[in-house]
Order: structure tokens, then C-alpha cells, then sequence
């Protein structure tokens, strides 16, 4: 079946590529005919900008002149990062040529439209229809899928409701990543919602052994990740890092004004090569969360109460490992991670996941 993924591909994140190439190669071992359709919205791309006059814009002139210096020495580890992550993108991903929400390509026979944030209007600036399969051309036999979408949201306010509830009928099979989710959405529609993994945990673990990176790395180290930033979650590493007798190494995904420029930028790949050889890692991400558990390293996931820690919490959970999951003041004991039940409950999960999308796909 010749398929096409729609999700944050472009996004300069390792979770938004790695989730992308999770579901390619899922669909690939399948026996699919499979490509990324390479449709590139501004609001995913402008964030990624290498100076953007909001993050130095400020009503006082020295302290605009102090950004913009900041900006200007961050631009080379930026142009690194787009850079590995355009070779990524152009290695990896099987890429169409470049769309646009008019010009989605009618020739294929599947749409698969996640996983990641896709169905968050704050992110998509309002609902995007193409993550919904809102289509220029008629359905006709076309398969449409999401696969583990997800959303950060606690409610839905009517003009949402009636959008979900006239996009969701479009589609052939449902499932969303969070739990939460499924419960705000299943009254909107007669389809079934089913509760999957997100692509990096439903795909065979040994697809990232086809990464290799000669990434130079402390001995033993605590890595820090942080999707969301807080200075609480460098005092946490410090202190495990101490307990351990380990150094502390700091990932960014982005550098921004407050970035220290001790961040190591890596690739993708870079970022999978950290994650599976540290003694520790402290995270506020999702996808820092979920390649710990995939690697089995013992791991802290930092709760900042923003609003933003359900998928994470979700995750954690269902697993039987919410005690990783740590408030911002505290300061843990290190304690390494018994995986015997989580990897059975992991691997029961996988299998249902993959079998929803078998079962999807017809």
C-alpha cells in the first residue's frame, strides 16, 4: 500500500524527527510503500529562525542591545542544528517533494497523520486542517489514520468540539497518545478512540541500533534534557551527578536568549547515542522520558506544573513508573530503575499498538 505520513517532520526537535522516522520505518517493515509528505507550515518553521526580532525586541534600548548580542553568539550552534538536522531529514525521511496545504498529493492510498502535537491549535495557530485529513480532493477510498496524536489540553471549548466532531468522522481509525485525551474526545464522535504508544516506543527497539554517532561524551555523566526549561532541573543533575561521582552534560534542543552556551548541540543521532549511554538522565521532555525507558537508564522527569507534564504523566503511569516523576523542589536519592515489569507492560502495549495500525490499514 503506498502510504504518507503527515507530522512535525520539519520541526528542529529531536522527538518531532525521531517520532517521523519511527512511523516510516514501522510502516516500511510492513511491507508499505511509504513517504513523508513534506508539507511545511510557517508556524512550525518560524521558531527555528536564526535571529527573530521578537526574542530581542524590549522597550529598553541596553537591554535590546544585550539580546541581540546573545542572539548573534548563539547563530553558530544554531546553523549546526539546522544542519544535522537537514542531513537527517534528507538521510533518513523519505521526503516528497515540498507541499502546501493545497497541494497534498491525491496519489497515494493511506494517510497517516501523527504522531506528536499535531491536533494543539496553540502550536498549529488554530486547527490545521491537513493534520485532520481536510483534504482538497474527495476521499474516494482512501485510507485516513491518526496514529497517536496528541494535544496539550484539559478541556475543549465549544468552537473545538464542533471541529473535532465534524473532522473526526473523516477518518477510518483514531488513537491518540494520552489517556486524557481519548476521554475529552470520545463523546464527540461514534468512532472508536484507542490509546496507542507514541511511534519511538511502538517500533521494534532495535531500529536505533541502526544509528551510530562518534559523539564525545564524559565517561559517566548525567545528561539534562529540557523540552521546557527550569533552573531546577540543572540543581537536580548537579545533585544526582554528586551522589554518583559523574559529570553533568546538558543538551539543547534550541538556543534561546537564556541558553548557557556549555549546551552541547548534537544531531539526532547525537541525541540517541547520549541518552542510551548515561549513567542518569533528568528531563522535562517527552521524548527524553520515553528513550530512557526505551534504552533502560534510570531516569528523573522533572513535573514543572505548566500545563505542559500530561503526556509524560500518561506515559509514566501506564507504565507503573510514575515514581520517576518528580516535583521541581524535590532532591532525589539516586535509585537505579527495576525495568522486569515496565518492559513487560511495554512490550504488551507494543503489540497492541502495532496492531491497531495492521488492523487500520485493512
Amino acid at each position: 500500500m503506498k502510504i504518507g505520513i503527515l507530522t512535525f517532520h520539519c520541526a528542529e526537535n529531536y522527538g518531532a524527527v525521531l517520532q517521523c522516522y519511527a512511523t516510516q520505518e514501522y510502516l516500511k517493515s510492513q511491507g508499505h510503500e511509504v513517504c513523508v509528505i513534506d508539507y511545511r507550515p510557517d508556524y512550525l518553521l518560524r521558531p527555528y529562525q536564526l535571529i527573530h526580532t521578537k526574542r530581542i525586541k524590549c522597550s529598553k534600548p541596553l537591554q535590546a542591545v544585550v539580546n541581540l548580542s546573545k542572539e548573534l553568539i548563539h547563530i553558530p550552534k544554531r546553523c549546526y542544528l539546522k544542519w544535522v538536522y537537514r542531513r537527517f531529514s534528507t538521510t533518513h525521511l523519505a521526503l516528497t517533494k515540498r507541499v502546501t496545504a493545497t497541494s497534498i498529493p491525491a496519489e497515494l492510498e493511506a494517510y497517516v497523520v501523527g504522531s506528536d502535537q499535531i491536533w494543539n491549535p496553540k502550536l498549529t495557530k488554530g486547527f490545521d486542517d491537513v493534520y485532520f485529513c481536510r483534504f482538497p480532493f474527495p476521499k474516494e477510498g482512501r485510507k485516513y489514520i491518526a496514529y497517536a496524536a496528541s494535544m496539550e489540553a484539559k478541556d475543549i471549548d465549544e468552537k473545538g468540539k464542533k471541529y473535532y466532531h465534524d473532522s473526526l468522522q473523516g477518518f477510518d481509525a483514531v488513537s491518540v497518545r494520552e489517556q486524557n485525551l481519548a476521554t475529552l474526545l470520545q463523546p464527540l464522535t461514534h468512532q472508536p478512540i484507542t490509546k496507542v504508544l507514541d511511534p519511538t516506543l511502538m517500533v521494534d527497539p532495535k531500529v536505533w541500533d541502526n544509528f551510530t554517532c562518534k559523539e564525545r561524551l564524559p565517561k559517566k555523566y548525567v545528561l539534562v534534557y529540557q523540552g521546557r526549561s527550569s533552573a531546577h532541573t540543572l540543581r537536580i543533575a548537579k545533585d544526582i551527578a554528586r551522589q554518583i561521582d559523574a559529570e553533568v552534560v546538558v543538551l539543547g534542543t534550541w538556543l534561546s536568549l537564556n541558553s548557557h552556551l556549555s549546551y552541547k548541540s548534537v544531531s539526532p543521532e547525537g541525541f540517541i547515542h547520549a541518552i542510551r549511554n548515561a549513567a542518569c538522565v533528568v528531563t522535562t521532555s517527552f521524548h527524553g522520558t520515553a528513550f530512557s525507558i526505551i534504552f533502560g537508564r534510570p531516569f528523573y522527569t522533572v513535573r514543572l506544573n505548566d500545563g505542559a507534564d500530561s503526556r509524560s504523566q500518561s506515559l509514566l503511569t501506564t507504565l507503573q513508573l510514575q515514581h520517576r516523576m518528580i516535583d521541581i523542589n524535590d532532591t532525589p536519592v539516586f535509585t537505579p530503575i527495576d525495568y522486569d515489569q515496565p518492559k513487560a507492560i511495554l512490550e504488551t502495549l507494543r503489540q497492541q499498538s502495532q496492531e491497531f495500525i495492521t488492523k487500520a490499514l485493512g
